[in-house]
């Protein structure tokens, strides 16, 4: 991050709901990426949810854990089409996940966290291809136990690290540019709505 940006996000309330989510899913908001996981105070629940009404994008509550909310923060168009992906599908019937329905997929996979966060069961490596993670690095991270990765960066890299380094340095990019909108007082939902006109163009 550039100096300049850091100072910028200095500059920014950090309890604030969009500074939240402009850190926490900037490669999401750039369209860069299918879902984010987000985790904001409880406080700020209800207003998240309604948030992305009208875009795009859509909120599911994965955990309540008292005092902080957990979503899943998806593109509503580009994560079932990813889900529907023949080495996606193939790897989340693995993971139990018999329908591509998503709504099915995400009670299921919202269960599992929950169960994993009050220590019942172990984490639910479904989350990374929800998060859009190349399914390679999924199983690699299963079978290596989350060791001997070729590359650590947005998640454990097991396969095409050049490739997995550009994505990286895209998300790195958006966030940079997010937070300049921020700083200059664009709104999360604006933010949204911009870049899916730009896309359109």
């Amino acid at each position: 991050m550039s100096t300049e940006t850091l100072d910028l996000m200095l500059t920014l309330d950090q309890g604030e709901l969009d500074t939240q989510i402009a850190l926490q899913c900037a490669p999401l908001l750039t369209r860069l990426k299918i879902s984010n996981l987000l985790t904001v105070e409880k406080s700020h629940r209800t207003a998240a949810m309604r948030l992305f009404r009208g875009t795009s994008l859509s909120p599911y509550l994965l955990c309540d854990s008292g005092d902080k909310v957990t979503f899943l923060l998806y593109d509503k168009k580009r994560l079932p089409a990813y889900l529907a992906r023949e080495d996606v599908r193939r790897l989340m019937e693995r993971f139990g996940y018999s329908r591509l329905d998503l709504g099915v997929i995400l009670r299921q996979v919202a269960e599992r966290y929950r169960a994993h966060m009050h220590h019942k069961t172990g984490f639910p490596h479904e989350i990374g291809l929800l998060l859009g993670y190349p399914p390679a690095d999924v199983t690699g991270f299963i079978e290596n136990s989350g060791k001997n990765s070729l590359y650590i960066g947005y998640w454990k890299v097991y396969s095409d690290v050049a490739r997995c380094q550009r994505v990286f340095a895209g998300y790195d990019q958006a966030r940079e540019k997010v937070i300049r909108m921020i700083s200059r007082g664009m709104d999360v939902r604006n933010i949204v709505k911009n870049q899916e006109e730009a896309e359109h163009e």
